[in-house]
Order: C-alpha cells, then sequence, then structure tokens
C-alpha cells in the first residue's frame, strides 16, 4: 500500500509561533524541520510495517477543560506538593515549583514559558540530543511540538525531591507532540519522571510524536524514567535521547502498558570519558498492541560503561519487539556494556522477538556481551507453587509479578510508581 500524504501544513507550524509568540530563531528551526518532515519518505523498519500510517494531526485548542480525567485522578491527587507539570493536550493544567527549589537557581516550568523566560538557556540545549534531521517523526515533532516541559538543574545542586512531567492526551487534542528538555549542569543530580497517558478513546486519524532530551553535563547524575500508558488508535512515535559527558550518569527507567501501536527509541549517546548509562525496562502488552522499541548505547567515550535490562511480557494477540543496540566505536577503547532482553509470551495468540546487535569498531574493550530470551512461564515455577495450596493463576500472577517488580521498583516518583503498578496489575489477567 502507498504510504498516506500528510494533511499538515506549515500554517499550523505558524500558528503556534504566533500563539506562543516565539522568537525567530525558533520559528526559523520549525519551518526548516517541517521541511525536513515533508521531504522525508515514510521509514521502513523490519518487523513493522508503518506505510498505513497517517501523518495528521491539528488544529490545536489553546484551552481545555478538567473533565473526563478520571483514569488519571488519583495519579493528579498523589503529585501533591512535589514539582510538577501537568499538560493536557497541549494545554498546561499546572506548573509547581516548590519555592526552596527556586532559591536554589532550578528551573521547572512548561517548555513555552522557559523559552519567554530562559531564552538562551533553552536556545543553548534545545535540538542538541534529538534534531530534525534523524526521522521523520523527530522532524514532526520540532515542527510541532507544544505543551512540553523545560528542566534546568545549575552546577553542584542536588535534589531529593522528583521532578515529574504527565502528558495525558485526550480526542480533544488532535494528536499529541510533547517535547521534554532536561539539562543537567556539571555535578548536578536529580531525577525526574514523565508519564504519557491516552485518556479515553484517542481517534486514530492523528499522530502523536513525543521528544524527550537529556543532556548531561560533565560529572552530572540524573535518574531518569520514561513511562507510558497508550491506547490503540493514534500511531505513537517516541524519542528520547541522552547526551552524557565526561563521568556523568543517566539510568534510563523505562515502562509500558498498553495495546496501542508504538514506535520507539531509548538511546545514550556516551560522549565523554568515565560516562556511564544504564537501563532498566518493562513492558506489558495486551490486546493488538504493537512495540516496536529500540534501546540503544553509543559508546564514544574512553572507559564509558552501559548496562541494558529489558523484561516484556505480551498476552492476547500483542506482538512486541525489542532490539538492544550497543555500538562501541572506533576510539573508545576501555568500553564495557551488556545487554539482556527477556520476554514472556503468556498465549499462543501473542508474539515477541527479542534481537540483540553488537556493533564494535574498537578492539580494546574491557566487556561486551548479550543475550536473549523468548518463552513461557516456567511450568515447574507454578507445579511448586501449586504444591504449597496456591490456586494456578495466583501462582502465575505471583511469578510475574517476581519479574516485573525489580523494574518497577526502579521508578523513582512514588505517585508514578504506584499508578504504573496499578496498570500492571490490572492487566495481568
Amino acid at each position: 500500500m502507498a504510504e498516506q500524504a500528510a494533511t499538515v501544513s506549515l500554517s499550523l507550524v505558524d500558528g503556534l509561533c504566533d500563539r506562543y509568540q516565539e522568537p525567530e530563531w525558533l520559528r526559523s528551526a520549525r519551518q526548516a524541520a517541517f521541511a525536513r518532515f515533508v521531504a522525508l519518505p515514510s521509514p521502513r523498519l523490519e518487523k513493522t510495517d508503518l506505510t498505513r500510517r497517517v501523518w495528521n494531526a491539528g488544529p490545536f485548542p489553546a484551552a481545555v477543560g478538567t473533565d473526563g480525567l478520571d483514569e488519571v485522578a488519583g495519579l493528579l491527587s498523589a503529585l501533591g506538593d512535589a514539582p510538577a507539570v501537568v499538560v493536557r493536550d497541549g494545554v498546561v493544567l499546572r506548573a509547581h515549583l516548590p519555592a526552596d527549589l527556586a532559591r536554589r537557581g532550578v528551573i521547572f516550568t512548561d517548555l513555552h514559558t522557559a523559552v519567554r523566560d530562559h531564552e538562551n538557556l533553552v536556545q543553548a540545549a534545545l535540538f542538541q540530543a534529538v534534531d530534525a534531521e534523524e526521522s521523520k517523526w523527530a522532524a514532526f515533532n520540532a515542527a510541532l511540538w507544544h505543551g512540553g516541559v523545560f528542566l534546568y538543574v545549575p552546577r553542584h545542586v542536588e535534589i531529593d525531591a522528583v521532578f515529574q512531567f504527565v502528558y495525558i492526551h485526550t480526542a480533544v487534542g488532535q494528536g499529541a507532540l510533547p517535547r521534554a528538555l532536561v539539562v543537567a549542569e556539571d555535578n548536578a543530580k536529580f531525577a525526574y519522571s514523565e508519564l504519557y497517558v491516552a485518556a479515553g478513546d484517542v481517534p486514530g486519524d492523528v499522530v502523536h510524536s513525543g521528544v524527550t532530551e537529556v543532556i548531561a553535563r560533565p560529572g552530572a547524575r540524573v535518574t531518569a524514567a520514561v513511562l507510558s500508558h497508550l491506547r490503540k488508535g493514534p500511531t505513537h512515535f517516541i524519542t528520547r535521547r541522552a547526551k552524557v559527558d565526561k563521568d556523568a550518569h543517566v539510568d534510563w527507567v523505562f515502562g509500558d502498558v498498553g495495546d496501542g501501536f508504538t514506535v520507539a527509541l531509548i538511546e545514550s549517546r556516551l560522549l565523554g570519558d568515565g560516562s556511564r548509562s544504564t537501563l532498566t525496562g518493562v513492558g506489558l502488552g495486551f490486546g493488538r498492541q504493537h512495540l516496536d522499541l529500540t534501546a540503544s548505547m553509543v559508546h564514544s567515550g574512553r572507559y564509558s560503561e552501559s548496562d541494558m535490562n529489558l523484561r516484556g511480557v505480551v498476552r492476547e494477540r500483542a506482538n512486541a519487539v525489542y532490539r538492544t543496540r550497543t555500538h562501541i566505536v572506533k576510539g573508545a577503547r576501555g568500553a564495557g556494556a551488556e545487554q539482556a532482553d527477556r520476554m514472556l509470551v503468556l498465549d499462543p495468540t501473542a508474539r515477541a522477538d527479542a534481537i540483540p546487535m553488537l556493533l564494535i569498531d574498537e578492539n580494546n574493550v574491557q566487556r561486551c556481551g548479550h543475550a536473549a530470551s523468548v518463552g513461557k512461564i516456567d511450568e515447574n515455577q507454578v507445579y511448586y507453587l501449586m504444591s504449597r495450596g496456591i490456586p494456578r493463576a495466583a501462582a502465575q500472577r505471583m511469578i510475574l509479578w517476581g519479574y516485573l517488580e525489580p523494574a518497577v521498583n526502579a521508578i523513582p516518583s512514588p505517585a508514578m510508581r504506584e499508578h504504573f503498578r496499578a496498570l500492571l496489575d490490572k492487566e495481568l489477567v
């Protein structure tokens, strides 16, 4: 089938620039990104058919209500007085930063406000980790992002509280295009959690393209939890990338529950000597979900290290493709990396693929290995629990939770952790 034509126009880009009174450099960047989006063909991925995807979005609402958010009411209440930005369909519902953090130079606000009030900081970092050149969906977001978040932590500032960003996508939004920009200056230390939620029925003729950029300066320590609950209907494209400088650490926590059609990339580019990144991930697909996930670590710095551990569960007619990719480029001597993909298939109609990839261009590496498995629940474990008087269904749930719990516990935000745990528990039938 021929690819679907885009139904968006440059006027949509100009409308956003005018609405937010954006500076000329940002308008020019948006327009260039839109030209790139139009020029790029729909990509072709092994095991994922994108020819039926519709590139449509807008018009975007300038105001939305708070009705119809029953699915996330408990989460929004649990955020309490913690630093949090909540956006629905591109419109900010809440932006809260405690006064003591503001006095320490921390900036945490929606991205449009940051462009207005902290233009130099935003201009220096925006599009540095994810630019419009790399893919059609990255160009789509670069041209049309709205309703994003900006987090800036100054040098040598360590924060115990978790910064939280919640993006809620409903049928009102006509496409979701959030962008998160997280900047950790030298030796800063903090945790950030984001959650994308599709609330209610969302039409299938729009695109969700979300981007998260993490800039970790020398010596910074960042924990970034990126969670999603995406439902059937739209096409979801998600790109999350960190640029990790000398002796900096970025620890990703990935979580996905849903029955949508999603293509996702999580990547760390280990640019500095002694840089390090880890990825702990968990996914649960049900219904007719299709999840194409690439988890990537690119080593350029000497003695850089990475570790990836992904665990997935699919049931009903869900189809998940997990790719872990490690690239050690020439000159990254002393680098070390490990990766592991483990997938559980609960129903005969479900399918999972675990595809590890090692690309090693440097001879002097300290370690580099991979492991992958796809299988069913171990019947010996089920039998052992049943022999202790535990019903079969309860025994299977216990085994599944033992398999998923370590990744869930790694989510730094208590409110998001409990919300995500409830989503998993609901679907582990």
